[in-house]
């Protein structure tokens, strides 16, 4: 999916837990928010 380009093969340096969303921190300063919304998962990419 090239929505994902930017962050494949990059290094995950943390994961942040909250209720409901997973914050994944990239080396190269993107975040990738997952939610669940309606019993699906979003995702949220910053920056895009």
């Amino acid at each position: 999916m090239a929505k994902y380009d930017g962050i494949k093969g990059q290094e995950l340096l943390e994961v942040d837990e909250g209720e409901n969303e997973l914050t994944l921190i990239f080396r190269d300063n993107r975040y990738l928010f997952v939610k669940v919304e309606d019993c699906k998962l979003v995702t949220e990419s910053v920056p895009e």
